[in-house]
């Protein structure tokens, strides 16, 4: 007989003497008391796993790996053909800039508006004040030296009342820079800046709706490039180049085989010698000339079904098991998803 096939002969009679000595229980997990080596259960090694599914549909236009390649967090695994995205992305974004040049000239009325209410609120400027100052005293003096010429009969009383005229021009003139713009014409320039606010603010909204359809677009195209969310290994590759792919579809997953670890379903009656932290033997058929070390790291705070039911012979009670999680020091050999392991947790 060939080394191989003894060695598997002896795993196989190894996995049924302990299955014999302790029974199944609910879920998969044997157990058996062991004698002086302690408490024995069985369970199967687990690693994080995760589906890369795909989030828009199209043709998967390149794979960058293989199954079996260990890859990083943040690792491009597939891209998805995206030319027609990019085209919308083109669509959005010249959307975005017309957007944005309207909202711009929106501004700008705001402030002309704005503008001319300051203007009409603080009446006119120093040296328009300062000018019709001066254009009144001049009449004045003008009005003054006709009236005395008048008074000696040098010129006509039509001279006398254009002086006159011009005077009390100029002193409207002049009171008018004084007392700023009407209530009215106030009025006008207020309702002049709500308008241009109004426009603003539809300019301002049409530019958003214009940004969220090109971020929209962008996201899209993110998810065209299919990244690994761990660090890990291809466990499974679904697709092949040129495949179609629909939303949702498993495109392959990623495994973290050098973090595994055991899930063992404890007897309630058992718990009470189990600890968190707690050294713990394992073995498994796939290595049977080996031992590997390894601790409690979780023990679940609810059970996960019943082992046994209430019976004349167990009592009137239900015996539950709880969730056990083991992790194991020694990583040095290829420990896979779904492999048995005998736990023994010494006394």
């Amino acid at each position: 007989m060939s080394k191989p096939k003894a060695a598997k002969i002896i795993a196989l009679v190894a996995t049924a003497g302990m299955l014999l000595l302790g029974g199944c229980s609910q879920g998969g997990t044997a157990q058996t008391n062991g004698g002086s080596n302690g408490l024995v259960y069985q369970g199967s090694i687990e690693a994080q796993e995760v589906s890369i599914n795909s989030k828009i549909p199209g043709r998967i236009a390149k794979l960058y790996v293989t199954e079996g390649q260990e890859v990083k967090a943040g690792q491009v695994l597939a891209e998805i053909a995206s030319d027609e995205l990019k085209a919308k992305e083109k669509q959005a974004l010249a959307l975005v800039q017309a957007a944005q040049a309207s909202y711009e000239a929106a501004k700008g009325q705001v402030a002309a508006a704005q503008a001319m209410l300051d203007k009409a609120k603080n009446g006119a400027r120093k040296q328009e004040i300062a000018q019709a100052q001066e254009y009144y005293d001049l009449a004045v003096k003008t009005y003054e030296r006709v009236q005395q010429l008048y008074e000696k009969g040098a010129v006509s009383a039509q001279k006398r009342d254009e002086a006159k005229t011009q005077m009390d021009i100029a002193a409207q003139k002049l009171s008018l820079a004084l007392e700023g713009a009407r209530s009215e014409d106030i009025s006008a320039a207020q309702a002049m800046v709500i308008q241009a606010k109004s426009m603003e603010q539809a300019a301002l909204a049409k530019l958003q709706e214009a940004q969220g359809g090109l971020q929209e677009v962008r996201a899209y195209l993110k998810d065209t490039r299919l990244v690994s969310p761990i660090n890990g290994t291809i466990t499974e590759l679904n697709v092949d180049e040129g495949e179609l792919v629909s939303t949702g579809m498993a495109i392959a997953t990623v495994s973290d085989l050098h973090h595994p670890w055991i899930e063992v379903n404890v007897k309630e009656t058992d718990l009470g010698k189990i600890s968190l932290g707690q050294r713990v033997q394992v073995r498994l058929p796939s290595y049977p000339n080996e031992v590997f070390q390894g601790r409690v790291t979780r023990i679940n705070k609810k059970p996960d079904f019943a082992v046994k039911r209430a019976t004349n012979d167990n009592g009137s009670f239900d015996i539950v098991a709880f969730g056990v999680k083991v992790e194991i020091d020694d990583k040095g050999k290829a420990l896979r998803p779904g492999m048995t392991a005998f736990v023994t947790f010494s006394k």
